[in-house]
C-alpha cells in the first residue's frame, strides 16, 4: 500500500469512529504491515493538514472533521471588499463553482482580502470553517496570512498572480493581449498612447514594448497609475486617470486601459467633459466584461478567459488534495482582441476573432 492509500485508509478509519477512539500508532503499524516510525509520519502529514489531531501514542480526528469538510474548497477574494461586486471575478467565480461540482466538491465559504489579512485571521478561518483547499482570487494576499495558509492548508492555488513555483497559479497572457490592443491602435492611425493602471504588471510591459516596438514617443507622464484601495480597480481609477491624461499640455489620442472598469470610467469622464469617444479620443479596455459591449460606444478591449481560469483552478486544487506528490503548474490562459466602436473600428480587422464572451 503506498502513502496516499495508507493515509487515506487512516482517515477512514478516523471517519469511521465518529471522534469516540483514539487511533493508536502501534495498532495502525500493525494493520498496514508497516512500521511506527511510517505510521508517525503519516500521522504527522495529516495533522499538519489540520485532517487529525496528534496524542500521545497515536491521534484522534480532528475538531469538526467531517466527510463534507473535506470536500470543501474556500475561496479568499484578495483586494477586494465586495464578495460579488467585481464582474471579472464572478465570471471566475461561476467556473470555479461549476467544476467543483462536477468533481464532487462545493465552495465552503467566499470571503475577502480584508477578512484574511493577518495570520490570526487566517487561523481563525481555518478553525471555523475547515476546508481541503483553498483558491486565491486576485493579486497576492499579504505575506504573513499567506505564510500561515502555506503551513496549515493542504492545497493552495493561485490565480492572476503567482506566488512562486511551489504553488499552482492559473492566469492569463496579459502581456500578448496588449501588444495585440497597442498593434490595433497603430494600425488605426493612433500615434500618441496614454496609458491607464492601477499597478505595474504583464499588461504595461505589453504596452510598453508595443509602444518602443513602432517607434512612438512614450512619455512618463503618459502612463498613469491611480491609487486604489481595496475595492480593486473600479470607475474611479478611469476618472482619475483620464483627469490626468487630459490635463497634459499634449494629451494622448487614444488611452489603452488595463482593466474595463477603469475603461468605462474614463469614457464617463469624457462623456461629462463633452468629449466625443472616439471622435475626440480613442478608448480601450481589458478582461471583456459583459458590460463592455454595453458601453456607449460599445468597449473594444482584451478577451480574457475567466470562467476558463475558475475551472482550471478548481481542477488543480482537487488534483492537489487527491494528490499530494502533484507538482505544482504554472498556466497562462490565452487572450484575444475584441474590436467594437470605442476605437473608430467598426468592422474586424482580417484574421481578428469574434468577440467571445464565454
Amino acid at each position: 500500500m503506498n502513502k496516499e492509500d495508507r493515509q487515506l485508509y487512516i482517515l477512514q478509519l478516523a471517519q469511521q469512529s465518529d471522534g469516540q477512539e483514539i487511533l493508536i500508532t502501534r495498532e495502525l503499524a500493525a494493520q498496514l504491515g508497516v512500521s511506527e516510525m511510517t505510521i508517525r509520519r503519516d500521522l504527522h502529514a495529516l495533522s499538519q493538514s489540520g485532517l487529525l489531531t496528534r496524542l500521545h501514542g497515536g491521534a484522534s480526528p480532528a475538531r469538526q472533521f467531517t466527510t463534507q469538510s473535506s470536500k470543501e474548497i474556500g475561496i479568499v477574494l484578495v483586494s477586494r471588499t465586495g464578495k460579488y461586486s467585481d464582474p471579472f471575478f464572478n465570471a471566475l467565480l461561476e467556473g470555479t463553482d461549476h467544476r467543483l461540482q462536477m468533481l464532487g466538491y462545493r465552495i465552503a465559504y467566499i470571503n475577502t482580502r480584508s477578512e484574511v489579512n493577518t495570520a490570526s485571521q487566517a487561523q481563525a478561518l481555518l478553525e471555523s470553517h475547515p476546508a481541503s483547499g483553498i483558491i486565491l482570487v486576485g493579486p497576492a494576499l499579504g505575506a504573513e496570512s499567506v505564510g500561515y495558509l502555506r503551513s496549515k492548508v493542504r492545497a493552495l492555488v493561485q490565480t492572476i498572480e503567482t506566488l512562486g513555483p511551489d504553488l499552482d497559479t492559473i492566469t492569463f497572457d496579459g502581456y500578448f493581449g496588449m501588444r495585440q490592443m497597442v498593434d490595433h491602435l497603430v494600425k488605426q492611425g493612433y500615434r500618441r498612447l496614454g496609458f491607464i493602471t492601477g499597478h505595474f504588471d504583464a499588461r504595461q510591459q505589453g504596452f510598453i514594448d508595443g509602444v518602443k516596438a513602432h517607434g512612438l514617443v512614450l512619455e512618463t507622464e503618459l502612463c498613469v497609475t491611480a491609487p486604489y484601495g481595496l475595492d480593486g480597480w473600479t470607475p474611479d481609477l478611469g476618472h482619475s486617470g483620464m483627469r490626468q491624461l487630459m490635463a497634459l499640455p499634449h494629451p494622448p489620442d487614444a488611452v489603452v486601459c488595463a482593466s474595463d472598469r477603469i475603461a468605462i470610467g474614463a469614457i464617463q469622464w469624457l462623456h461629462q467633459h463633452s468629449l466625443a469617444v472616439p471622435d475626440d479620443i480613442a478608448v480601450t479596455g481589458f478582461d471583456n466584461i459583459p458590460e463592455s459591449a454595453f458601453t456607449v460606444p460599445s468597449l473594444t478591449t482584451v478577451h480574457v478567459h475567466k470562467q476558463l481560469i475558475g475551472e482550471l483552478a478548481a481542477e488543480r486544487v482537487v488534483k492537489r488534495i487527491e494528490n499530494e506528490n502533484e507538482i505544482p503548474l504554472l498556466i497562462q490562459t490565452p487572450t484575444h482582441l475584441v474590436i467594437r466602436q470605442s476605437c473608430g473600428a467598426t468592422k474586424l480587422s482580417e484574421g481578428q476573432k469574434p468577440d467571445d464572451r464565454r
